[in-house]
């Protein structure tokens, strides 16, 4: 026998303004998600490239220090 409630609300949870607002809910969770990803990539990366940057300024100073000394 089929339902007379014409109400989204009273019709259930498997109607297609709930499928719409779950895939909706979906798609803003994997762009939140890939976005966070992506900075922790960006932020690591960063880090790295700062410690490389570092360790080359050190050795050349050395480098110089060396060839001074001498």
């Amino acid at each position: 026998m089929k339902s007379t409630i014409t109400s989204t609300i009273e019709r259930g949870i498997l109607t297609s303004a709930y499928k719409r607002e779950i895939r909706a809910s979906i798609r803003d969770s994997k762009r939140e998600s890939l976005s966070k990803f992506k900075d922790i990539i960006e932020r690591h990366h960063a880090r790295v490239q700062s410690q490389t940057c570092t360790i080359l300024q050190v050795s050349l100073f050395a480098i110089a220090l060396i060839l001074v000394i001498i």
